[in-house]
């Protein structure tokens, strides 16, 4: 059987956030299995596996350092789809990669070079699932953020996503609250996890209703600081479909710190999800926590990403040889 990898090409513009369809693949492996994640889950198997996927990441942000914010974003729409199975790296027809949330995700061929890189070190053995894992926290410390022990022992899906379902980026606290609570984790994971938007971008489509018909106003969301809204009334016209970015935390937003929580204090969150969790009273809580300490937040968003990478893990079935296949 063929282990080949295809190196897929990366679409420029990452964006706001989360979820999935698709088909998945298969080479039965013998994987020893121990009936949940575990940190060094490689250890004896494929002792090289975190440092290749490292590496691979390292090679990709020396290109194009906005990368790591897109790998980060890449590992939370696997998740939010039917768990961390690496289904959103199939192609083809009815691919996750052709839902409309999906299609400004990038990182792929990130992915893939790692994963051609672990078949010629160790053949059927490193799950997609688990690279993107792996890449994600690896981008994480790249960016600045703190290091912890990502969880490995993930087998890859073997079906799509039955349907896309995810937080729109305009919705309230009380509106994205259930989606995160159905798969288990808090409201203060919710808000740990949306604090990713310290770096990466959005693209004006997903939040120009807030500059101009909040609403169906006609008029702003009066949620935002006035001079901001100013600032991003001139990046993004009022029209549809505009895929011009602007970054998510403006002033640091290629450093994983906590600008994006002290600029939602200020009424300067592009997304109206940004904003609401400063403004809601059930969240604003752990928002003032988190803005007030660096290590706070660097430890709470790596245990509420461990927490995420557990949702509905396969520990036993099969490893792609090639993450783009079935």
């Amino acid at each position: 059987m063929s282990r080949s990898t295809k190196i897929g090409s990366d679409s420029q513009a990452p964006a706001p956030w989360l979820l999935t369809i698709l088909i998945a693949s298969s080479i039965a492996v013998q994987h020893v299995v121990h009936g949940a994640v575990q940190v060094g889950f490689y250890d004896a198997t494929c002792s090289a596996a975190e440092s290749i996927v490292k590496g691979a990441v390292q090679s990709a942000v020396a290109l194009d350092g906005t990368i790591a914010a897109s790998i980060i974003r890449l590992h939370f729409h696997d998740c939010f789809a039917q768990g961390c199975d690496a289904s959103i790296m199939l192609t083809g027809t009815g691919s996750e990669r052709d839902a409309p949330p999906n299609l400004s995700v990038r990182g792929y061929g990130v992915i893939n070079d790692a994963k051609a890189q672990l078949e010629s070190s160790c053949p059927g053995v490193v799950s997609c699932a688990d690279i993107i894992a792996l890449a994600a926290r690896d981008s994480v410390e790249i960016l600045g953020g703190a290091t912890y022990g990502a969880e490995t022992g993930r087998f890859d899906g073997a079906a799509p996503a039955a349907s896309v379902n995810i937080p729109s980026p305009n919705s309230a606290v009380a509106e994205a609250t259930p989606f995160f609570t159905n798969l288990g984790l808090t409201q203060d994971d919710m808000v740990n996890l949306l604090g990713a938007h310290t770096v990466g971008v959005s693209q004006c489509q997903f939040f120009v209703d807030r500059l101009y018909n909040f609403q169906g106003t006609g008029l702003p969301d009066p949620s935002l600081d006035a001079t901001y809204l100013a600032v991003l009334q001139s990046r993004c016209p009022n029209v549809a479909g505009d895929v011009t970015t602007v970054a998510l935390d403006q002033g640091s937003e290629s450093s994983f710190d906590t600008g994006y929580f002290t600029n939602i204090q200020a009424s300067k969150g592009v997304l109206r999800i940004d904003q609401e969790i400063a403004n809601d009273a059930s969240t604003s809580g752990r928002v003032n926590t988190l803005a007030a300490s660096p290590s706070t937040f660097g430890t709470d968003f790596a245990t509420s990403m461990i927490a995420m990478g557990r949702i509905a893990v396969l520990t036993s079935g099969s490893v792609r040889s090639d993450c783009e296949t079935a």
